[in-house]
């Protein structure tokens, strides 16, 4: 019993310096594309492996003998903004009962509060949801907790 106390006492003393070190944010949040400062209401997705960002439309192209997108997103407030990224990759979408989806995956720079962070995002055509941008698990990964009950905690503050 002693045993299961001391083991107790260790990962919860582990748990709790861990959770001091992450940023807590709300299931919406404020974010910011970089280096265009563009900004958008993301919905902070746990059940999401990675961040998606909904574009009206993708073209590819050749720039320096590599594959790159030109996509197109429209903010909140009505603004549209054309963005131009090197393709790194394709991904499959698993959907239920449907085919998988075939979308392009582009590296970005997005800053939520003080944090400036580059992840892969994917390209999906989104027009009919609120949200523009998605937050997976890959980005929130010892970086953040998210507490469901709030929304718009953080700014976007980066340099």
């Amino acid at each position: 019993m002693r045993y299961l106390l001391t083991i107790c006492v260790l990962f919860c003393s582990h748990m709790a310096a861990a959770s001091d070190s992450l940023v807590t944010i709300g299931w919406i949040e404020p974010i910011r594309i970089m280096p265009e400062d563009f900004d958008l209401q993301a919905k902070i997705d746990t059940g999401a492996d990675n961040s998606s960002l909904g574009v009206l439309d993708w073209q590819s192209f050749m720039r320096n003998s590599t594959e790159w997108i030109r996509f197109k997103v429209r903010s909140n407030d009505g603004q549209l903004k054309s963005f131009e990224r090197p393709l790194k990759r394709h991904v499959l979408i698993k959907r239920k009962q449907s085919q998988p989806l075939k979308r392009p995956v582009v590296n970005l720079w997005l800053c939520l509060g003080k944090n400036k962070i580059l992840t892969e995002v994917n390209l999906a055509k989104r027009k009919n949801f609120k949200f523009r941008m998605l937050i997976g698990r890959s980005l929130l990964k010892n970086r953040f907790l998210v507490n469901s009950a709030l929304k718009f905690t953080q700014s976007p503050e980066c340099q």
